[in-house]
């Protein structure tokens, strides 16, 4: 445990320095630029790369690619294992160039798809012109998501997790700069994001060559490795990657409603995965090295403590993080994003989005768990099967609700809907496979979360009803943020600390010792 814990603190480390970045560039955008048709244009042609970052690095090389390789690892000589690598690497690389001349071509077509619901046809052309300066950035990604599938597998986690930072980076860098040199200034930020991909890109060389990995272009679709690679990355893809999917489902449905609201979806999404990113994805990235070794050497009753402490470590955050998003959301954008040309309806439109996003947080942080543990523990289809029914459930749900009151805030409701119904499917599953018994571990910890969290929701709600966050000063508004925000925090670790949550007392017991 102790090996993982360490893992998931350098990866949290660099998602957080990720993060901090993410939100500087997304005040950026949102000071400079807004949520206008312009803006909404950009994020739907950034989806497809996201996606394509979701579905690969966090699907095809989590799922298929990073067990087979260890097993060969574990299993023959590391010269057959590094021989595989460049296989996968080689039919990457040629996948990701043949969809990227795709898409060149049929950028129009694709956009369609996307925003059917873009009535104006200049906008139509903004997003695919800004679509096709980004997807020479797939084939960086599919370079990267490869270097992340081989470092993680030899324990090497820097890397990997920081290169997110350096997207930011570079988008960054195209918001302040190079949007000087383009008539549309959002697409110098579209720069960015290829700027971005060469920097992450770099960053991986040198760790590359001290794993052992040589590049060399090698390709044999009977490789018995491979096929097996192929054979799981489909439904395994899907299996990860269903959130995204679910979002750019949002994004299409978005684009039917008023100008801006596809803008809302994006900025209550990137507050959500705060969340998810630093805990879950940290956590999950950390813990598949080791359960994919566990499951090489069948060792399954180590797989699943393994797999509970990690469900009860993610849930220990996520629970009062989504509470906390829930109650002070709107304080929260009011003083990251509410700036210049980003007005107090933006920012309340935001936090509508934000609200019942945040509710399915909790679920999607399980999510992250659980699909990497059935996979380990042999189980492909069901992790296949409670994605088909996010997926029908969640464009079922988002077309009824957006056309209610909730209007872009239904869309983000279905999302949890959906991710939820996924996380019940998982937890049946994963319950039949480790037994009733060890779940019941979870249980009463997490109604402790619970608990906990409403006491800290208490003092934030009164905190946080102190100010008008639409008309006070920034100052003010952040003095009276940083308060709520750690003052729920101390309320949360004392609740817990008081009915003997075992995470807080094991840190705490910690710092004494070292003092």
């Amino acid at each position: 445990m102790r090996r993982i814990i360490r893992s998931t603190g350098i990866v949290a480390a660099s998602t957080i320095a990720s993060r901090i970045l993410g939100l500087a560039r997304d005040m950026l955008m949102a000071s400079l630029f807004s949520a206008t048709a312009a803006t909404d244009a950009f994020y739907a042609a950034f989806r497809i790369p996201n996606l394509f970052r979701r579905l690969v690095s966090e699907g095809v090389l989590t799922i298929s690619f990073i067990p087979v390789y260890m097993e060969y690892l574990a299993n023959t000589e590391r010269k057959r294992a590094l021989d595989l690598a460049q296989k996968i690497l080689t039919l990457l690389l040629v996948s990701a160039a043949v969809l990227v001349a795709a898409c060149m071509i049929f950028a129009p077509e694709v956009v369609r798809i996307i925003v059917r619901g873009f009535d104006d046809p200049s906008q139509v052309r903004l997003t695919v012109v800004m679509m096709r300066i980004m997807l020479p950035y797939l084939l960086m990604l599919a370079a990267l998501a490869f270097c992340m599938g081989v470092l993680n597998s030899h324990n090497y986690f820097f890397a990997p997790a920081f290169a997110l930072a350096l997207l930011n980076v570079g988008i960054i860098a195209g918001i302040l700069f190079f949007s000087r040199f383009f008539p549309e200034p959002l697409y110098g930020v579209c720069a960015g994001v290829l700027f971005g991909g060469l920097l992450q890109i770099l960053l991986q060389i040198p760790y590359m060559a001290r794993s052992g990995f040589k590049v060399r272009m090698s390709i044999d679709l009977k490789h018995p490795g491979l096929r097996r690679v192929i054979k799981l990355a489909i439904p395994g893809a899907f299996s990860m990657g269903i959130q995204q999917i679910n979002i750019l489902i949002a994004t299409m449905l978005g684009s039917y409603l008023a100008p801006g609201s596809i803008s809302y979806i994006f900025f209550s999404d990137r507050l959500s995965e705060l969340v998810m990113g630093i805990v879950a994805v940290s956590i999950g990235n950390a813990v598949l090295p080791e359960m994919s070794s566990l499951s090489v050497e069948r060792n399954y009753r180590k797989l699943a403590d393994i797999c509970l402490f990690s469900i009860r470590s993610v849930l220990f955050i996520a629970v009062p993080a989504a509470l906390a998003l829930m109650i002070i959301g709107f304080p929260i954008i009011s003083v990251l994003l509410m700036h210049n040309r980003f007005t107090a309806f933006d920012a309340e439109m935001t936090y509508r989005a934000l609200l019942y996003g945040s509710m399915g947080i909790a679920s999607f942080a399980v999510n992250r768990i659980t699909v990497p543990a059935l996979y380990a523990l042999h189980d492909p289809r069901t992790p296949f099967y409670a994605a088909c029914a996010s997926l029908i459930i969640n464009p079922v749900c988002g077309w009824f609700l957006m056309r209610s009151s909730l209007e872009h805030a239904g869309l983000t409701l279905s999302i949890s809907i959906a991710s939820t119904v996924q996380m019940m499917v998982l937890i049946w599953a994963l319950r039949k496979k480790i037994g009733a018994a060890a779940f019941r571990e979870i249980g009463r910890p997490v109604l402790k979360y619970i608990m906990a969290g409403c006491v800290m929701g208490a003092v934030i709600w009164y905190l946080a009803g102190s100010i008008d966050w639409k008309t006070a000063a920034f100052m003010k508004r952040l003095a009276y943020l940083a308060a709520a925000v750690a003052s729920g925090a101390i309320a949360y670790l004392a609740a817990c600390y008081a009915m003997g949550v075992g995470e807080v007392r094991y840190f705490i017991g910690r710092i004494i010792k070292r003092n």
